[in-house]
């Protein structure tokens, strides 16, 4: 009899998978009306107001509000080193002003970076520097047109510290709010800038000395010195109504000799002519110059002088300063050369005046 093989095989026996077409049926699992445990990419997370653009919105433009506010009076205080004189101070002026404005656009790249939902420039760093150059370009713009609306109204809220802040401060969140995602933010920001615009330039062109001032203080003198004197029969060689040095020079139409206007103020009337012939007078009077016949008249501040020469018609020059008139505007402004030392802002608002 043989003795017993073998096998390699194990002797645990393994049950065979069922078949498919003999596992028991399950049924399908209802569909969960649970709410998804992670949110879409790109939608806010309103459980997070951090995150949300409504929550980075407010955030951005709280920030921008108080950096609004406090930057102007930090460049304005370091400004003031430029009167102090002297080329070292200039240059460390200078220097000091470019490293705060540096600074103050480093701090609008951080906000929009902590910030980027709020706009379409927060998503790569280039756009992010556009969008701090913007608004703080554009803020400067808006915090000058509202502190010269002030200015034109008498406010002085632009020039005090904590009212500077609160709400000179304000104006630059428009700007930030032009360049924001939503027509809801863009459209009304937009109406906002194009008003404060217009009434900036408005307060800015009739700010500051007129035309016809600026014109008539090369002559150290006041508009309301200027006055015309209009003499029937002669035309005028030139004007500066009496102010320029040697005054005013008349010609004859036809024959006869010249006539000269001189004007000075009431304190000076002794140039003129003897002080105690003028002291109280408001009404023309005749007076003699050099043995040269002439009128002189009392108009508010100032004393106007006519004189002629032998044989003038002295009733010809009473009458042309008791009919003298002040210079408008339009005539100072006509006649007076522009001043030397009119600078850019001087200029540009010559040009709003004349075409506004």
């Amino acid at each position: 009899m043989s003795a017993p093989r073998h096998s390699a095989r194990s002797g645990i026996r393994r049950t065979p998978a069922p078949s498919p077409a003999a596992a028991p049926s399950r049924p399908a699992a209802a569909p969960s009306s649970a709410p998804p445990s992670a949110v879409p990419a790109g939608s806010p997370r309103w459980t997070d107001p951090a995150a949300s653009r409504p929550g980075q919105t407010i955030w951005q433009f709280i920030s921008l509000w108080i950096l609004g506010g406090c930057v102007p009076l930090v460049l304005t205080g370091m400004a003031r080193g430029f009167k102090l004189g002297g080329a070292g101070t200039t240059v460390a002026t200078g220097a000091l002003l470019a490293v705060a404005a540096l600074v103050f656009l480093g701090l609008l790249v951080l906000l929009v970076r902590a910030t980027p939902v709020v706009t379409p420039l927060g998503a790569t760093p280039g756009r992010r520097l556009l969008w701090a150059v913007l608004v703080a370009g554009g803020g400067a713009l808006t915090w000058l047109a509202g502190r010269a609306v002030a200015d034109a109204r008498g406010l002085a809220f632009m020039h005090d510290g904590r009212l500077t802040v609160l709400l000179g401060g304000a104006l630059i969140i428009p700007v930030a709010a032009l360049l924001a995602r939503g027509w809801w933010l863009r459209g009304p920001a937009a109406l906002v800038l194009i008003a404060l615009a217009g009434a900036g330039l408005l307060a800015f062109r009739d700010n500051g000395p007129s035309d016809g001032d600026r014109r008539v203080g090369r002559f150290n003198a006041l508009p309301v010195q200027a006055w015309v004197v209009d003499v029937p029969g002669y035309q005028r060689n030139r004007q500066t109504f009496g102010l320029g040095d040697g005054g005013d020079e008349y010609s004859p139409a036809g024959t006869g000799g010249r006539l000269r206007l001189v004007a000075s103020p009431v304190g000076a009337a002794c140039d003129l002519v003897e002080c105690d012939e003028v002291a109280d007078s408001t009404e023309s009077q005749l007076i003699e110059v050099n043995d040269a016949p002439a009128a002189v008249i009392r108009h508010g501040g100032i004393y106007l002088r006519l004189t002629g020469t032998r044989g003038t018609d002295t009733t010809l020059l009473l009458t042309a300063l008791t009919n003298a008139r002040p210079a408008t505007e339009a005539e100072l402004v006509a006649t007076l050369p522009e001043s030397p030392d009119s600078g850019l802002p001087e200029k540009a608002r010559s040009w709003l005046r004349r075409h506004t």
